[in-house]
């Protein structure tokens, strides 16, 4: 049990790992001159209202995912509750991690007791609704 907790662990932190770099640093130096004007906002077409994700941002995003969600290649589910905290089951280990999660706009970030945040982005409506994470895709149960 020792290694295979030893695996998830490197797991998980190389999972965080690849999405804190993906994210960039705080120190300004990959920002654009703000003196340029910017095109990225005006670079891709706005999605029709179809197609926004379904999660009610108006709240702090706790109802609208609350619930289990599953990534089943990753061995993987989340369980958000209603107060905002949130744990994991990974590879059979209950409560593998617990923290609480945050709901903006389309991003879900996972900001664990253990230090390390994780962030999604929420895609689909309705049924189809699934929440993209570096480690799987998650789907409501």
């Amino acid at each position: 049990m020792n290694t295979r907790m030893t695996v998830a662990t490197w797991a998980v932190v190389a999972a965080s790992a690849t999405a804190l770099s993906a994210c960039g640093g705080s120190d300004g130096a990959d920002q654009a001159d703000p003196s340029s004007p910017s095109t990225t906002s005006t670079a891709s077409p706005t999605p029709s209202p179809s197609a926004t994700p379904s999660v009610d941002s108006s709240t702090d995003g706790a109802i609208a995912i609350r619930g289990d969600w599953e990534a089943p290649d990753a061995e993987w589910i989340v369980h958000f509750q209603e107060d905002g905290s949130y744990s994991e089951d990974f590879q059979g280990v209950t409560d593998f991690r617990v923290g609480k999660y945050e709901v903006e706009g389309e991003t879900v970030r996972l900001i664990g007791d253990d230090g390390n945040t994780d962030e999604g982005t929420v895609s689909g409506s309705g049924d189809d609704l699934q929440i993209e994470f570096n480690l799987g895709t998650l789907t409501r149960q």
